[in-house]
């Protein structure tokens, strides 16, 4: 999915972006752009009037570890430990 990216560091708060959002989903805070994704639909006009190119249409990657997914033997291996330090602790208080 493309979405509108601010690089803070760029941005210097001009507002321009903010004007022409459709969705009045940028505001300027503290001198520098802010998105609301929940009401942005991405239509990409607040990237054709930054005049620093501090606003950009990226499709952002998820990171690498998101892409192995979740590790089913590591969680298998620790609920077996927990149940065995379970057991134990039941034991102790018999």
């Amino acid at each position: 999915m493309w979405i509108p990216i601010v690089d803070l560091r760029l941005c210097k708060g001009c507002g321009e972006c903010a004007e022409v959002c459709p969705d009045n989903a940028i505001e300027i805070v503290d001198k520098k752009s802010i998105i609301d994704y929940n009401e942005c639909t991405c239509c990409g006009v607040c990237d054709r009037v930054c005049p620093i190119g501090a606003l950009e249409i990226k499709n952002p990657t998820m990171p690498s570890i998101l892409g192995q997914g979740v590790q089913l033997v590591t969680l298998k291996d620790e609920v077996k430990w927990l149940k065995r330090g379970l057991k134990e602790m039941k034991r102790e208080v018999r």
